[in-house]
């Protein structure tokens, strides 16, 4: 089978599965299968596939035809400039989580902290962590989750990007492991669908990404946020920054709500589609 069998027959079998970018799709996962850039696919079309990489390239299109995850089939996510290794049990980095690594970037380009120390709550891969400490090199982080398997795929991101010396990982719910005034930064990205919302996502997402990364309880759909807050107020020190993504359903409410936690003048900040998406307080 040649590169331009293989992606003809991809093709056909992915658009029959309703995925609209079928042609994109299979280049992406002939390229990782060959380990290769999609432009060198379209330089050798002639190109032989090796039996291996046939075997494993087919398998890959009728897991992606079943509405599997790009990047959990190939193992593969890009957030914020950095290439990430993910797998089941992870939440997929979104491009929308890159505003909360912005917001970061930015109070820290002033904050004159010293011995810095920032928190990813729910760190999952450890995308958000990653991130702002590649951006903010005067700075450690600290990653926390509650799933083993979540934390052994930030430890291959971790050794992968060169951060095992400023990047510690715990197991543990939400900040309840840290010692009191003991960070300058709380950044986190909690579950925020609601159950109603549910039904009209992807199945890409329902089947099969982590159901407790994602939905809130929908009689108390700030319970995760409160919780943070609440600890957030102990171990915080001066000066310092708490921040969340969330949904544009939950911010106004989260924004209301983070005064009456102890958090005043809290900020929203609108993501590239004008949705309201980070809610962040600052303290001097």
């Amino acid at each position: 089978m040649t590169v331009a069998d293989a992606l003809g027959w991809a093709q056909r079998l992915l658009q029959g599965a309703g995925l609209h970018e079928a042609r994109r799709e299979a280049e992406i996962l002939l390229a990782a299968c060959v380990n290769r850039e999609r432009a060198w696919l379209i330089a050798h079309p002639d190109a032989v596939l090796s039996s291996l990489q046939r075997r494993r390239f087919e398998g890959w299109v009728r897991r992606r035809a079943r509405r599997e995850p790009l990047a959990y089939i190939t193992r593969r996510a890009w957030f914020y400039g950095l290439e990430l290794t993910v797998g089941r049990g992870v939440l997929i980095p979104r491009p929308e989580t890159e505003l909360l690594v912005e917001v970061f970037l930015r109070w820290a380009a002033h904050s004159k902290a010293g011995s810095p120390i920032l928190v990813d709550a729910g760190t999952g891969s450890g995308a958000i962590a990653a991130a702002c400490l590649q951006h903010a090199p005067q700075w450690r982080g600290v990653g926390i989750d509650r799933s083993r398997r979540a934390l052994r795929t930030a430890q291959v991101n971790r050794r992968k990007l060169g951060l095992t010396a400023r990047l510690m990982l715990i197991q543990g719910e939400w900040l309840s492991a840290l010692r009191p005034r003991s960070v300058n930064a709380v950044l986190s990205n909690p579950p925020y669908v609601l159950p109603d919302e549910w039904s009209a996502l992807q199945p890409e997402i329902t089947q099969y990404e982590p159901r407790m990364a994602l939905l809130v309880p929908a009689d108390d759909p700030l319970m995760p946020y409160r919780r943070i807050a609440h600890d957030a107020r102990q171990v915080l020190r001066s000066p310092s920054l708490l921040a969340f993504e969330t949904s544009p359903r939950l911010a106004p409410l989260l924004a209301e709500q983070l005064p009456r936690w102890g958090f005043a003048n809290p900020q929203v900040v609108r993501d590239y589609s004008g949705a309201e998406r980070v809610v962040y307080v600052v303290r001097d």
